[in-house]
Protein backbone atom coordinates (compact mmCIF):
# COMPACT_ATOMS: atom_id res chain seq x y z
CA UNK A 1 0.00 0.00 0.00
CA UNK A 2 2.61 2.29 1.14
CA UNK A 3 4.51 1.48 -2.00
CA UNK A 4 1.60 1.99 -4.51
CA UNK A 5 0.99 5.85 -2.67
CA UNK A 6 4.95 6.51 -3.01
CA UNK A 7 4.54 5.60 -6.89
CA UNK A 8 1.35 7.54 -7.79
CA UNK A 9 3.13 10.74 -5.82
CA UNK A 10 5.88 10.27 -7.86
CA UNK A 11 3.87 9.85 -11.12
CA UNK A 12 2.04 13.32 -9.68
CA UNK A 13 5.49 15.27 -9.26
CA UNK A 14 6.50 13.88 -12.53
CA UNK A 15 3.79 15.36 -14.25
CA UNK A 16 3.61 18.68 -12.36
CA UNK A 17 7.46 18.98 -13.22
CA UNK A 18 6.87 18.78 -16.64
CA UNK A 19 3.83 21.10 -16.74
CA UNK A 20 5.62 23.47 -15.20
CA UNK A 21 8.62 22.90 -18.13
CA UNK A 22 6.20 23.17 -20.57
CA UNK A 23 4.53 26.38 -19.07
CA UNK A 24 8.49 28.01 -18.46
CA UNK A 25 9.37 27.24 -22.27
CA UNK A 26 6.23 28.70 -23.66
CA UNK A 27 6.30 31.72 -21.13
CA UNK A 28 9.87 32.62 -21.42
CA UNK A 29 9.95 34.48 -24.95
CA UNK A 30 6.75 36.74 -23.51
CA UNK A 31 7.85 37.73 -20.43
CA UNK A 32 10.10 40.72 -19.05
CA UNK A 33 10.53 42.00 -23.12
CA UNK A 34 12.43 45.01 -24.14
CA UNK A 35 9.96 48.59 -23.41
CA UNK A 36 9.60 51.09 -26.55
CA UNK A 37 11.18 49.22 -29.31
CA UNK A 38 10.79 51.02 -32.74
CA UNK A 39 8.20 49.92 -34.95
CA UNK A 40 8.99 47.45 -37.71
CA UNK A 41 12.23 45.44 -38.28
CA UNK A 42 13.87 42.61 -37.21
CA UNK A 43 15.42 42.69 -33.22
CA UNK A 44 15.30 40.67 -30.58
CA UNK A 45 12.56 41.33 -28.05
CA UNK A 46 15.06 40.26 -24.69
CA UNK A 47 18.68 39.75 -23.78
CA UNK A 48 20.05 36.75 -25.47
CA UNK A 49 21.64 35.03 -22.78
CA UNK A 50 25.13 33.88 -24.23
CA UNK A 51 26.67 31.26 -22.15
CA UNK A 52 24.47 28.23 -20.53
CA UNK A 53 25.63 25.77 -18.10
CA UNK A 54 23.97 22.36 -17.24
CA UNK A 55 24.67 18.65 -15.32
CA UNK A 56 24.61 15.88 -17.12
CA UNK A 57 21.25 13.99 -17.12
CA UNK A 58 19.35 17.50 -16.53
CA UNK A 59 16.85 19.41 -18.45
CA UNK A 60 18.15 22.11 -20.43
CA UNK A 61 16.96 25.20 -22.67
CA UNK A 62 18.23 27.16 -25.26
CA UNK A 63 15.86 30.88 -26.30
CA UNK A 64 16.62 32.83 -29.09
CA UNK A 65 13.44 35.71 -28.53
CA UNK A 66 12.92 37.25 -31.50
CA UNK A 67 10.07 39.37 -33.48
CA UNK A 68 9.43 40.33 -37.24
CA UNK A 69 10.57 37.06 -38.61
CA UNK A 70 9.89 35.03 -41.60
CA UNK A 71 11.91 31.96 -40.10
CA UNK A 72 14.43 31.12 -37.44
CA UNK A 73 17.36 28.68 -37.99
CA UNK A 74 18.87 26.52 -35.43
CA UNK A 75 22.85 25.39 -35.44
CA UNK A 76 25.44 23.53 -34.00
CA UNK A 77 28.90 24.18 -34.59
CA UNK A 78 27.76 25.52 -38.32
CA UNK A 79 25.50 22.58 -38.95
CA UNK A 80 21.79 22.86 -39.35
CA UNK A 81 19.30 21.44 -37.12
CA UNK A 82 17.80 18.67 -37.18
CA UNK A 83 21.45 17.27 -35.53
CA UNK A 84 22.48 13.50 -35.22
CA UNK A 85 21.88 11.92 -32.03
CA UNK A 86 25.68 11.64 -31.76
CA UNK A 87 26.20 15.46 -31.85
CA UNK A 88 22.74 16.77 -29.76
CA UNK A 89 20.30 15.66 -28.50
CA UNK A 90 18.25 19.23 -28.34
CA UNK A 91 15.10 19.14 -30.32
CA UNK A 92 12.34 22.40 -31.51
CA UNK A 93 10.02 23.61 -28.77
CA UNK A 94 7.47 24.27 -31.47
CA UNK A 95 4.80 26.06 -29.13
CA UNK A 96 7.38 28.64 -29.03
CA UNK A 97 7.66 29.28 -32.39
CA UNK A 98 10.65 27.82 -33.05
CA UNK A 99 12.17 30.74 -30.50
CA UNK A 100 13.01 27.51 -28.38
CA UNK A 101 15.19 24.43 -28.38
CA UNK A 102 15.10 22.10 -25.64
CA UNK A 103 16.83 18.51 -24.22
CA UNK A 104 15.06 16.66 -21.64
CA UNK A 105 18.38 14.88 -20.10
CA UNK A 106 21.74 16.36 -21.33
CA UNK A 107 24.32 14.34 -22.31
CA UNK A 108 27.98 15.17 -23.03
CA UNK A 109 27.84 15.55 -26.53
CA UNK A 110 25.24 18.08 -26.49
CA UNK A 111 27.81 20.90 -25.30
CA UNK A 112 29.36 23.64 -28.01
CA UNK A 113 28.25 26.41 -29.60
CA UNK A 114 24.83 27.17 -30.48
CA UNK A 115 23.25 29.35 -33.33
CA UNK A 116 20.01 30.82 -33.97
CA UNK A 117 19.99 32.90 -37.26
CA UNK A 118 16.79 35.11 -38.03
CA UNK A 119 15.61 36.34 -41.38
CA UNK A 120 12.90 38.55 -42.63
CA UNK A 121 12.86 39.86 -46.26
CA UNK A 122 15.85 42.20 -46.06
CA UNK A 123 17.92 41.11 -42.97
CA UNK A 124 19.31 38.60 -41.29
CA UNK A 125 20.00 38.51 -37.53
CA UNK A 126 21.82 35.90 -35.29
CA UNK A 127 22.53 34.93 -31.64
CA UNK A 128 25.47 32.92 -30.34
CA UNK A 129 25.20 30.69 -26.90
CA UNK A 130 27.68 28.59 -25.93
CA UNK A 131 26.89 25.33 -23.93
CA UNK A 132 29.18 23.71 -21.26
CA UNK A 133 28.02 20.55 -19.83
CA UNK A 134 29.45 20.04 -15.96
CA UNK A 135 30.13 17.24 -14.25
CA UNK A 136 29.20 13.43 -14.36
CA UNK A 137 25.52 13.63 -11.92
CA UNK A 138 22.32 15.44 -12.23
CA UNK A 139 22.41 18.59 -9.66
CA UNK A 140 25.76 18.04 -8.64
CA UNK A 141 27.44 21.48 -9.50
CA UNK A 142 28.23 23.28 -5.98
CA UNK A 143 30.52 25.59 -7.32
CA UNK A 144 31.20 29.42 -7.55
CA UNK A 145 28.04 30.82 -9.55
CA UNK A 146 28.81 30.91 -13.28
CA UNK A 147 27.24 33.83 -14.91
CA UNK A 148 25.29 33.39 -17.67
CA UNK A 149 24.62 37.55 -18.80
CA UNK A 150 26.79 39.68 -17.43
CA UNK A 151 25.16 43.31 -17.56
CA UNK A 152 26.33 45.67 -20.06
CA UNK A 153 26.69 49.25 -19.34
CA UNK A 154 24.81 52.22 -20.98
CA UNK A 155 24.53 55.46 -22.21
CA UNK A 156 21.01 57.49 -20.79
CA UNK A 157 20.02 61.03 -21.25
CA UNK A 158 18.44 63.03 -18.18
CA UNK A 159 14.89 61.84 -18.00
CA UNK A 160 15.36 58.25 -19.93
CA UNK A 161 15.03 55.24 -18.31
CA UNK A 162 17.59 52.22 -17.99
CA UNK A 163 17.50 48.68 -17.95
CA UNK A 164 20.15 46.30 -16.66
CA UNK A 165 20.47 42.52 -16.54
CA UNK A 166 22.37 39.68 -14.97
CA UNK A 167 22.08 35.99 -14.64
CA UNK A 168 23.98 32.97 -13.36
CA UNK A 169 24.08 29.47 -12.82
CA UNK A 170 24.68 28.02 -9.75
CA UNK A 171 23.20 24.47 -9.74
CA UNK A 172 21.63 23.35 -6.40
CA UNK A 173 23.13 23.27 -2.49
CA UNK A 174 21.46 20.48 -0.30
CA UNK A 175 21.61 22.18 2.87
CA UNK A 176 18.23 23.11 4.42
CA UNK A 177 19.17 26.93 4.78
CA UNK A 178 21.52 27.55 1.72
CA UNK A 179 19.21 29.79 -0.49
CA UNK A 180 20.18 31.00 -4.06
CA UNK A 181 19.87 34.78 -4.25
CA UNK A 182 20.44 37.37 -6.59
CA UNK A 183 20.75 41.53 -5.32
CA UNK A 184 21.37 44.83 -7.23
CA UNK A 185 23.22 47.86 -5.11
CA UNK A 186 24.53 51.22 -5.72
CA UNK A 187 28.39 50.40 -5.87
CA UNK A 188 28.55 53.62 -3.60
CA UNK A 189 26.20 52.12 -1.18
CA UNK A 190 25.52 49.37 0.40
CA UNK A 191 21.72 49.53 0.68
CA UNK A 192 19.84 46.96 -1.63
CA UNK A 193 17.37 48.65 -3.85
CA UNK A 194 14.06 48.17 -3.79
CA UNK A 195 11.58 45.93 -5.65
CA UNK A 196 8.97 48.50 -7.06
CA UNK A 197 8.79 52.27 -7.58
CA UNK A 198 10.76 54.22 -10.05
CA UNK A 199 13.89 52.50 -9.03
CA UNK A 200 12.68 48.62 -9.24
CA UNK A 201 14.93 44.99 -9.68
CA UNK A 202 12.62 41.66 -10.56
CA UNK A 203 14.05 38.70 -9.64
CA UNK A 204 13.68 35.74 -12.57
CA UNK A 205 14.70 31.73 -12.41
CA UNK A 206 14.54 29.59 -14.88
CA UNK A 207 15.21 25.05 -15.04
CA UNK A 208 14.01 24.61 -11.31
CA UNK A 209 16.20 27.69 -9.66
CA UNK A 210 19.36 26.72 -11.02
CA UNK A 211 19.75 29.53 -13.08
CA UNK A 212 18.70 33.03 -11.61
CA UNK A 213 18.91 36.38 -12.71
CA UNK A 214 17.61 39.99 -11.40
CA UNK A 215 16.07 43.27 -14.20
CA UNK A 216 17.29 46.57 -12.69
CA UNK A 217 15.16 49.14 -14.34
CA UNK A 218 15.54 52.79 -13.83
CA UNK A 219 12.95 55.11 -14.76
CA UNK A 220 13.12 59.21 -15.37
CA UNK A 221 16.63 58.84 -14.46
CA UNK A 222 17.94 62.32 -12.63
CA UNK A 223 21.57 62.98 -12.04
CA UNK A 224 21.57 60.95 -8.49
CA UNK A 225 20.85 57.89 -10.50
CA UNK A 226 24.43 57.89 -13.03
CA UNK A 227 27.04 55.71 -11.58
CA UNK A 228 28.09 52.17 -11.22
CA UNK A 229 25.87 49.55 -10.33
CA UNK A 230 26.81 45.67 -9.07
CA UNK A 231 24.98 42.73 -9.34
CA UNK A 232 25.54 40.45 -6.17
CA UNK A 233 24.52 36.46 -6.86
CA UNK A 234 25.02 33.83 -4.17
CA UNK A 235 24.58 30.96 -3.42
CA UNK A 236 23.91 30.99 0.13
CA UNK A 237 26.64 28.94 1.61
CA UNK A 238 30.37 30.90 0.91
CA UNK A 239 30.59 31.10 -3.18
CA UNK A 240 29.28 34.72 -4.44
CA UNK A 241 30.37 36.89 -7.70
CA UNK A 242 29.72 40.82 -8.15
CA UNK A 243 28.97 41.65 -11.86
CA UNK A 244 29.28 45.62 -12.42
CA UNK A 245 27.55 47.84 -14.72
CA UNK A 246 27.72 52.13 -15.22
CA UNK A 247 24.91 53.67 -16.71
CA UNK A 248 26.91 56.84 -18.18
CA UNK A 249 25.07 60.18 -19.01
CA UNK A 250 24.14 61.05 -22.57
CA UNK A 251 24.49 64.51 -23.67
CA UNK A 252 21.46 65.89 -25.80
CA UNK A 253 22.80 65.32 -29.18
CA UNK A 254 20.81 65.49 -32.51
CA UNK A 255 20.81 61.58 -34.20
CA UNK A 256 19.35 60.43 -37.17
CA UNK A 257 17.63 57.32 -35.22
CA UNK A 258 17.61 55.22 -38.14
CA UNK A 259 15.70 52.61 -37.86
CA UNK A 260 17.58 48.92 -38.92
CA UNK A 261 17.87 48.85 -42.44
CA UNK A 262 16.74 52.72 -43.01
CA UNK A 263 20.44 53.49 -43.18
CA UNK A 264 20.24 51.86 -46.79
CA UNK A 265 17.54 53.83 -47.79
CA UNK A 266 19.22 57.33 -45.91
CA UNK A 267 22.60 56.01 -48.08
CA UNK A 268 20.72 55.90 -51.48
CA UNK A 269 18.83 58.89 -50.84
CA UNK A 270 22.03 60.84 -50.28
CA UNK A 271 23.43 59.24 -53.44
CA UNK A 272 20.19 60.21 -55.07
CA UNK A 273 20.48 63.64 -54.39
CA UNK A 274 24.17 63.91 -55.19
CA UNK A 275 24.22 62.72 -58.45
CA UNK A 276 20.81 65.92 -58.96
CA UNK A 277 23.08 68.43 -57.60
CA UNK A 278 25.63 67.25 -60.63
CA UNK A 279 23.59 67.02 -62.96
CA UNK A 280 21.59 70.25 -62.08
CA UNK A 281 25.26 71.90 -61.93
CA UNK A 282 26.33 70.28 -65.35
CA UNK A 283 23.09 71.22 -66.96
CA UNK A 284 23.89 75.28 -65.62
CA UNK A 285 27.25 75.31 -67.20
CA UNK A 286 26.19 74.02 -70.46
CA UNK A 287 22.55 75.67 -70.97
CA UNK A 288 22.77 78.94 -68.89
CA UNK A 289 23.43 80.76 -71.75
CA UNK A 290 21.06 79.25 -74.43
CA UNK A 291 18.21 79.84 -71.23
CA UNK A 292 19.40 83.13 -70.54
CA UNK A 293 19.26 84.22 -74.27
CA UNK A 294 15.94 82.50 -74.98
CA UNK A 295 14.20 84.76 -71.54
CA UNK A 296 15.70 87.51 -73.06
CA UNK A 297 14.93 87.36 -76.84
CA UNK A 298 11.00 86.28 -75.03
CA UNK A 299 10.77 89.10 -73.07
CA UNK A 300 13.25 91.89 -73.30
CA UNK A 301 11.27 95.05 -75.28
CA UNK A 302 12.03 94.99 -79.14
CA UNK A 303 14.67 97.84 -80.78
CA UNK A 304 12.25 98.85 -83.34
CA UNK A 305 10.78 102.13 -84.52
CA UNK A 306 14.40 103.90 -83.23
CA UNK A 307 14.71 105.23 -87.37
CA UNK A 308 17.71 102.50 -87.42
CA UNK A 309 18.14 100.36 -90.66
CA UNK A 310 20.04 97.35 -89.71
CA UNK A 311 20.56 95.22 -86.79
CA UNK A 312 24.38 95.31 -86.94
CA UNK A 313 26.85 97.03 -88.80
CA UNK A 314 29.90 94.67 -89.38
CA UNK A 315 33.51 96.79 -90.28
CA UNK A 316 36.36 94.56 -91.18
CA UNK A 317 39.81 94.66 -92.93
CA UNK A 318 40.06 93.30 -96.48
CA UNK A 319 42.68 90.38 -94.93
CA UNK A 320 39.15 89.48 -93.09
CA UNK A 321 36.66 89.28 -95.49
CA UNK A 322 36.42 85.54 -95.80
CA UNK A 323 35.50 85.51 -92.05
CA UNK A 324 33.14 88.31 -92.43
CA UNK A 325 31.84 87.62 -95.68
CA UNK A 326 31.85 83.80 -95.41
CA UNK A 327 30.76 82.93 -91.68
CA UNK A 328 30.05 86.11 -89.52
CA UNK A 329 27.06 88.01 -91.89
CA UNK A 330 25.31 84.62 -93.32
CA UNK A 331 25.45 83.17 -90.18
CA UNK A 332 23.56 85.89 -88.23
CA UNK A 333 21.57 86.66 -91.08
CA UNK A 334 20.31 83.18 -92.02
CA UNK A 335 20.57 81.22 -88.62
CA UNK A 336 19.80 84.16 -86.35
CA UNK A 337 17.47 86.44 -88.48
CA UNK A 338 19.53 89.84 -88.45
CA UNK A 339 19.71 92.35 -90.69
CA UNK A 340 23.73 92.85 -91.67
CA UNK A 341 25.50 95.71 -93.41
CA UNK A 342 29.21 95.11 -94.25
CA UNK A 343 31.43 97.91 -94.22
CA UNK A 344 34.91 97.46 -95.32
CA UNK A 345 37.59 99.56 -93.76
CA UNK A 346 41.15 100.89 -95.08
CA UNK A 347 44.51 100.13 -94.01
CA UNK A 348 45.18 103.32 -91.92
CA UNK A 349 43.53 101.91 -88.74
CA UNK A 350 43.99 104.99 -87.10
CA UNK A 351 41.31 106.38 -89.14
CA UNK A 352 38.63 103.61 -88.18
CA UNK A 353 36.76 105.45 -85.85
CA UNK A 354 36.12 108.74 -88.58
CA UNK A 355 35.27 105.87 -91.50
CA UNK A 356 32.97 103.97 -88.86
CA UNK A 357 31.05 107.17 -87.28
CA UNK A 358 29.50 108.32 -90.21
CA UNK A 359 27.79 104.36 -91.06
CA UNK A 360 27.50 103.65 -87.10
CA UNK A 361 24.07 106.30 -86.94
CA UNK A 362 21.88 103.94 -89.17
CA UNK A 363 22.80 100.51 -86.92
CA UNK A 364 22.00 99.29 -83.62
CA UNK A 365 25.13 97.38 -83.07
CA UNK A 366 28.51 98.06 -84.81
CA UNK A 367 30.73 94.76 -84.90
CA UNK A 368 34.34 95.49 -85.72
CA UNK A 369 36.96 91.83 -86.57
CA UNK A 370 39.73 92.96 -84.67
CA UNK A 371 43.14 90.88 -86.54
CA UNK A 372 47.11 91.45 -86.11
CA UNK A 373 46.73 91.06 -90.19
CA UNK A 374 44.38 94.05 -90.03
CA UNK A 375 47.00 95.89 -87.91
CA UNK A 376 50.00 94.88 -89.84
CA UNK A 377 51.11 92.18 -88.06
CA UNK A 378 52.00 94.71 -84.87
CA UNK A 379 50.18 93.01 -82.40
CA UNK A 380 50.70 95.11 -79.09
CA UNK A 381 49.46 96.90 -76.31
CA UNK A 382 50.23 100.23 -78.44
CA UNK A 383 48.31 99.48 -81.40
CA UNK A 384 45.57 97.35 -79.85
CA UNK A 385 45.10 100.65 -77.55
CA UNK A 386 45.06 102.94 -80.30
CA UNK A 387 42.04 101.28 -82.33
CA UNK A 388 40.03 100.41 -79.14
CA UNK A 389 40.55 103.97 -77.92
CA UNK A 390 38.80 104.75 -81.50
CA UNK A 391 35.64 102.72 -81.11
CA UNK A 392 35.18 103.49 -77.33
CA UNK A 393 34.07 106.73 -78.70
CA UNK A 394 31.71 105.46 -81.04
CA UNK A 395 27.83 106.57 -79.92
CA UNK A 396 26.69 103.05 -81.08
CA UNK A 397 27.05 99.79 -78.84
CA UNK A 398 29.71 98.30 -80.31
CA UNK A 399 31.42 94.74 -80.50
CA UNK A 400 34.93 93.72 -80.79
CA UNK A 401 35.52 89.81 -82.24
CA UNK A 402 39.05 89.38 -81.66
CA UNK A 403 40.43 86.61 -83.57
CA UNK A 404 43.60 86.37 -81.05
CA UNK A 405 43.97 86.90 -77.34
CA UNK A 406 44.15 90.67 -76.25
CA UNK A 407 47.31 91.69 -74.59
CA UNK A 408 46.50 92.83 -70.95
CA UNK A 409 43.93 94.87 -70.54
CA UNK A 410 44.68 96.26 -67.47
CA UNK A 411 48.14 97.72 -69.39
CA UNK A 412 46.23 98.66 -72.52
CA UNK A 413 44.26 101.29 -70.28
CA UNK A 414 47.19 102.74 -68.46
CA UNK A 415 49.25 103.11 -71.54
CA UNK A 416 46.04 104.75 -73.44
CA UNK A 417 46.01 107.29 -70.17
CA UNK A 418 49.85 107.46 -70.05
CA UNK A 419 50.23 108.21 -73.67
CA UNK A 420 46.74 110.31 -74.39
CA UNK A 421 44.67 112.64 -73.05
CA UNK A 422 41.58 110.90 -73.16
CA UNK A 423 41.08 107.65 -71.44
CA UNK A 424 40.14 103.93 -73.13
CA UNK A 425 36.59 103.21 -71.47
CA UNK A 426 36.86 98.97 -71.84
CA UNK A 427 33.19 98.52 -70.17
CA UNK A 428 32.06 100.83 -73.07
CA UNK A 429 32.68 97.69 -75.35
CA UNK A 430 31.94 94.31 -76.19
CA UNK A 431 35.29 92.17 -76.51
CA UNK A 432 34.53 88.80 -77.51
CA UNK A 433 37.64 85.87 -78.50
CA UNK A 434 36.68 84.38 -82.39
CA UNK A 435 37.84 80.44 -81.70
CA UNK A 436 38.55 79.52 -85.51
CA UNK A 437 37.58 75.49 -85.53
CA UNK A 438 37.71 74.86 -88.98
CA UNK A 439 34.54 74.13 -89.92
CA UNK A 440 31.99 75.93 -92.41
CA UNK A 441 29.99 77.54 -89.97
CA UNK A 442 33.63 78.17 -87.54
CA UNK A 443 33.43 79.44 -83.91
CA UNK A 444 32.30 77.65 -80.85
CA UNK A 445 28.57 77.63 -79.99
CA UNK A 446 29.70 79.61 -76.56
CA UNK A 447 30.74 82.42 -78.87
CA UNK A 448 27.68 82.79 -80.58
CA UNK A 449 25.78 82.54 -77.54
CA UNK A 450 27.44 85.55 -76.31
CA UNK A 451 27.38 87.45 -79.78
CA UNK A 452 24.02 87.13 -79.60
CA UNK A 453 23.33 88.04 -76.58
CA UNK A 454 25.00 91.09 -77.05
CA UNK A 455 22.75 92.46 -80.21
CA UNK A 456 19.44 93.19 -80.11
CA UNK A 457 16.60 90.93 -79.19
CA UNK A 458 15.24 88.97 -82.67
CA UNK A 459 11.92 90.20 -84.49
CA UNK A 460 9.86 87.68 -84.45
CA UNK A 461 9.64 85.23 -87.24
CA UNK A 462 6.86 86.71 -89.86
CA UNK A 463 6.46 86.37 -93.97
CA UNK A 464 7.93 89.76 -94.50
CA UNK A 465 10.71 89.15 -91.99
CA UNK A 466 11.94 86.38 -94.14
CA UNK A 467 11.55 88.17 -97.61
CA UNK A 468 13.36 90.90 -95.77
CA UNK A 469 15.97 88.82 -94.43
CA UNK A 470 16.46 86.79 -97.95
CA UNK A 471 16.91 90.16 -99.40
CA UNK A 472 19.20 91.88 -97.26
CA UNK A 473 21.83 88.32 -97.83
CA UNK A 474 21.67 89.44 -101.64
CA UNK A 475 21.83 93.19 -101.03
CA UNK A 476 24.85 92.70 -98.75
CA UNK A 477 26.80 90.82 -101.00
CA UNK A 478 25.88 93.06 -104.24
CA UNK A 479 27.12 96.52 -102.14
CA UNK A 480 30.00 94.59 -100.73
CA UNK A 481 32.00 96.90 -103.30
CA UNK A 482 29.66 99.63 -102.85
CA UNK A 483 30.85 100.10 -99.17
CA UNK A 484 34.36 99.42 -100.20
CA UNK A 485 34.07 102.48 -102.51
CA UNK A 486 32.45 104.39 -99.89
CA UNK A 487 35.43 103.91 -97.40
CA UNK A 488 37.92 104.82 -100.09
CA UNK A 489 35.95 107.99 -100.86
CA UNK A 490 35.80 108.96 -97.33
CA UNK A 491 39.69 108.21 -96.81
CA UNK A 492 40.19 110.78 -99.99
CA UNK A 493 38.48 113.06 -98.56
CA UNK A 494 40.33 113.18 -95.23
CA UNK A 495 43.86 113.43 -96.85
Amino acid sequence: MTRTLVKRGLIVLSLLITTCRANELKDYCSMHKFDNLPQGGLRFTKEVVTTEYANIGSFKALHCCLRGYRSIEWYKDNRAYPWPGGESHFILYPESANQTIYAQKVRASDGGRYSCRARNDTTILEGDITLDVLGEKSGGYTGKPLPTYKPVSQLVPLGGAARLFCEAYLGKVYLPDAKNSVTWSKSDSNVTLPNHGRIAQHQVSRENNQIIGSYLEIEDITLEDYGEYKCEVSNGVDEEITLPAHIYRQEPQFALGLQNGSWRKSFLVGILVLLLLISAAAFYARCWLPLVLLCRDKFAPLEENDGKECDALVCYHEKDSSLVIGIVIPTLESRHRYKCTGLELSQLNQNWGLEISPHAATSRRVIVILSPSALGNVWNETSVAAVLKQLSTLATRTIVIATKDLPDATTIAKRSSRDDTGELALDRLKILHWQETGKPTAGSQKFWYMLRLAMPPVRPVSADNSCQSVAMIVQANGKCGQQKARSRESLEVLV
